[in-house]
């Protein structure tokens, strides 16, 4: 196990940047959109329409099982009424993501406003001459399309540039940090990394706005500092919001830590082969061509997978997991345990055994 205490503030920039180069390399951000995204545009031959027909599904979802189920039910945006139907009959089985759990039941009309807005402007076009002047025409662009708001217009953008490139669309141009009715998970992460120690604030606590320029300031150094120390083209203000809320949930209790979307994917691809059927064979294939063993649950049996032993280690030991691999002074007695299989099989591990 580590001797270091990375839960110090003098650590915490560099567990962090570590952390962050680690969801880098391996292309294991929220969702696993980075990797399974692409993959679904080219497994079904999507063009720049399709793909941005595939943005605006998973827009709505942030789930891309549940994408490549309305993809599959409408290959094409003109045949949304299809999607929205599939939609309809399998409502109750359908799991969209939380943050977009109060849009569910607006799909169907928010899909129809989205088609209404595209009728002169197809969908993709529109993306691309928005990418072309830049990111505050991208950013209305996003803000415009029906029943998304700042956190999920920030995320379709986000699969826009993984979908129509990223040299089509920009990154974002600020990280938003006085947008105080918005998101306050990035913000505390960034304050978090600095030396300070809530993980609640709120928007009345951003009335001191030197707070808020402390956030930004952090925030954009570690921008400038993860792109001279990775190199890596996903280096963004876009993948780094997401890296800074996964840190703060590092510290509250039953939340999130190193690799939490690839377990967090497992499941959902789980309980959509309950529901569905067998029917998700490209997103398990995706898995095992793109990520080590140690990093999927189908091939680590004795790793107890999404539990609160595994989501509290960091915060009740100051070492992160998952995180040995790259980093050997990370080496945690977490990972020594599922290592020696010390937990015992997951009850679920039957399926991997045969």
């Amino acid at each position: 196990m580590t001797a270091i205490d990375w839960r110090k503030p003098e650590n915490r920039r560099e567990a962090f940047l570590r952390f962050y180069g680690f969801h880098l390399k391996h292309r294991t951000h929220p969702g696993l959109v980075y990797m399974w995204l692409p993959a679904i545009a080219e497994a079904y031959d999507l063009d720049e329409e399709g793909r941005a027909w595939l943005t605006w599904l998973n827009g709505n979802t942030q789930n891309p099982v549940m994408s490549l189920l309305l993809l599959e039910a409408a290959p094409r945006w003109q045949d949304w009424r299809a999607a929205v139907a599939f939609w309809n009959d399998n409502f109750k089985l359908l799991d969209w993501d939380t943050d977009r759990r109060h849009q569910k039941s607006k799909f169907g009309e928010a899909t129809e406003r989205w088609v209404e807005l595209h009728r002169t402007v197809p969908p993709s076009e529109a993306w691309l001459d928005a990418g072309l002047i830049g990111w505050d025409t991208t950013w209305k662009h996003a803000t415009s399309q029906p029943y998304m708001g700042r956190l999920s217009a920030w995320s379709m953008t986000e699969y826009a540039r993984i979908l129509l490139g990223a040299e089509a669309i920009p990154d974002a141009g600020t990280f938003m940090m006085p947008d105080i009715k918005g998101s306050m998970s990035h913000r505390n992460g960034a304050l978090l990394i600095g030396g300070r120690e809530s993980v609640y604030w709120g928007a009345e606590d951003y009335a001191d706005r030197d707070r808020i320029a402390e956030a930004n300031a952090v925030a954009e150094g570690l921008l400038t500092e993860a792109a001279e120390r990775f190199g890596h083209p996903d280096v963004s203000r876009l993948t780094l919001e997401s890296a800074f809320c996964t840190y703060k949930s590092w510290h509250k209790p039953n939340r999130r830590y190193p690799n939490v979307y690839t377990d967090m994917a497992y499941e959902r691809l789980l309980k959509a082969e309950a529901r569905f059927g067998p029917r998700f064979q490209l997103l398990w294939d995706v898995r095992a061509a793109e990520l080590p063993d140690y990093l999927l649950l189908e091939r680590t049996p004795e790793d107890p997978g999404l539990v609160a032993l595994k989501q509290n280690h960091y915060l009740e030991t100051g070492e992160p997991v998952m995180l040995h691999r790259e980093y050997p002074d990370m080496q945690s007695s977490f990972n020594d345990n599922v290592e020696s299989g010390a937990y015992g099989l997951r009850k679920d591990a039957a399926r991997w055994l045969i």
